[in-house]
């Protein structure tokens, strides 16, 4: 059982005991909530993951538009920017680790009048839902940030109902070679995953997800993952 939302909206799930990377995390974020859209915007995306911003919102929003009257979750939503690409008539979830990063998501949701949704400051290696909670499930841009990244896909398989539908943008080496060189000078640095394509294709294959390749943006892979 989930506790009651607080004041904001947002319900409190965070695990007593988390690891320094994921506080670490937390307080990154807190930090420059305000700024995150514009700095994905202007900067990680188009400098660092060599991804053009306005192709990648395209691509999500093929992806998410068609899905109507589902249990959907996304997974490390952070200020909500998918939000506006899913249709009202959905039930959302929204999970993120930032408190700060979940207030700026209730806000977006407001205006969107979905159906119902709901707010959690969570961790994705430990989702709290029961099996086969969602008909579809996002994580956009935050595989490779998530310490126990094979963890995260194995709990969000298991929260999949059968023939359930993960849709995932990561960057992911080996399918630009401009993104491959500035990643190998940063993401040691700052504790970011350097998977390839094959790593996350046998991890969802390992947890009975069934992978394809929808499109790639630079240094950023597009997948879907649907459960067997």
């Amino acid at each position: 059982m989930l506790p009651q939302p607080d004041k904001n909206g947002i319900i409190k799930a965070l695990p007593d005991e988390l690891s320094e990377q994921n506080i670490q995390m937390i307080n990154n974020f807190g930090a420059f909530m305000f700024l995150y859209d514009f700095v994905q915007e202007h900067f990680v995306r188009p400098r660092l993951h060599k991804a053009d911003p306005q192709r990648h919102r395209e691509i999500l929003k093929n992806l998410i538009s068609p899905v109507k009257k589902s249990h959907v979750l996304d997974i490390a939503c952070g200020t909500g920017g998918a939000i506006p690409h899913f249709d009202s008539s959905n039930e959302y979830t929204g999970l993120d680790l930032s408190y700060s990063m979940l207030k700026q998501a209730v806000k977006k949701a407001k205006k969107k009048s979905f159906k119902k949704s709901r707010f959690i400051q969570g961790n994705a290696e430990g989702l709290l839902f029961e099996d086969e909670s969602f008909g579809f499930i996002l994580m956009d841009t935050a595989l490779h940030m998530i310490p126990k990244y094979q963890l995260a896909i194995s709990e969000t398989a298991r929260v999949l109902t059968k023939s359930g539908v993960f849709v995932c943008s990561t960057p992911a080496i080996g399918i630009n070679k401009e993104f491959d060189i500035t990643w190998k000078k940063i993401s040691d640095k700052r504790d970011l995953h350097s998977f390839t394509e094959k790593n996350i294709e046998d991890v969802c294959s390992r947890n009975g997800l069934s992978y394809r390749r929808i499109n790639t943006n630079g240094g950023v892979l597009y997948f879907q993952a649907q459960k067997k």
